[in-house]
């Protein structure tokens, strides 16, 4: 429902998206945002926030989760060596921690900070718009993560 008024451009002829194939966004250099589906809205925003302070974020949309493109996501580590993982699902159980588990068996050596997660309130999902606000990840949530991963 949130994603009603979105509009953006649809190619005429026939594509693809390619399954389990993750697509950077954005480059950058000082921290790595991954999301996907409509929390790819509040990356970007995030990450256009970030750079008018300096902060060059790499932004990734996963675009599939099964099969995930683990690939990706540790290749844009080894260069950022931060990441930030935007999920708006709730905390447990959710895509955001299993890549947190594939970064520290595959990357682990590569991070100068926790993986950080910002998902969904661990509550369930309310209607009223005030709510909702709440429950969900916002670009200042994840603004503010990134500074904390980048200490700053």
């Amino acid at each position: 429902e949130l994603m009603y008024s979105d509009s953006g451009e649809v190619p005429e002829e026939e594509y693809y998206i390619p399954i389990g194939k993750a697509d950077v966004k954005r480059e950058g250099s000082d921290v790595t945002i991954v999301s996907y589906n409509k929390m790819m809205k509040v990356a970007l925003g995030a990450a256009d926030e970030l750079a008018k302070d300096g902060v060059s974020a790499e932004v990734i949309d996963l675009r599939t989760i099964r099969p995930l493109d683990i690939h990706t996501i540790v290749e844009s580590v080894k260069k950022t060596n931060r990441i930030v993982v935007v999920d708006e699902s709730w905390p447990y159980g959710s895509v955001s921690s299993e890549i947190a588990y594939q970064l520290q068996k595959d990357a682990f050596d590569y991070l100068d900070a926790p993986v950080r997660r910002v998902n969904g309130a661990d509550t369930s999902m309310h209607y009223a718009p005030n709510l909702v606000e709440a429950y969900l990840p916002s670009p200042a949530k994840v603004i503010q993560v990134v500074k904390e991963v980048m200490y700053k």
